[in-house]
């Protein structure tokens, strides 16, 4: 063999070497940002309007100003906080915990004594959530929430 042709057989494995670890780094990069989503930080104050059904009195849809929901604290894709609304002209407030999906796009939250829901984060100031309650008389809702500057 020739210098001239070992020089390019070399050459040709030296550049084929760095191509490869070139796309192997780009693969990594791009898994670790797949995995790692921002997780959007939902401290804060929120209300808006829910259409519910509840076996009792039916269906019911309010506009503004009747159910609040209080994240106090949030570490990570945990919150914790608390929901207050009118009931039958009483003031009532839960104790609330929830967990943000890893991707940051869904919610769901436990209310005490009081079922669950689920839903979207839809941007940084926006929430819809469904409610189910088994408990008798059953009851569903369908909430969106703003966040309250």
């Amino acid at each position: 063999m020739m210098a001239k042709d070992y020089y390019l057989v070399k050459r040709s494995f030296y550049m084929k070497t760095l191509v490869t670890g070139f796309l192997v780094i780009i693969a990594i990069v791009s898994m670790a940002g797949m995995v790692m989503a921002d997780i959007p930080d939902l401290v804060g104050n929120w209300t808006g309007p829910y259409s519910e059904y509840n076996g009792d009195t039916g269906f019911n849809e309010q506009e503004t100003g009747f159910f609040f929901l209080n994240i106090t604290e949030q570490k990570d894709r945990i919150i914790i906080g608390h929901t207050r609304f009118a009931d039958t002209g009483t003031d009532v407030t839960r104790e609330i915990a929830g967990i943000i999906s890893a991707d940051g796009t869904q919610l769901s939250i436990t209310e005490e004594n009081n079922g669950y829901s689920t839903g979207r984060i839809i941007g940084p100031d926006e929430i819809e959530l469904t409610y189910l309650d088994d408990k008798e008389p059953i009851s569903v809702a369908i909430d969106q929430f703003f966040r309250i500057p």
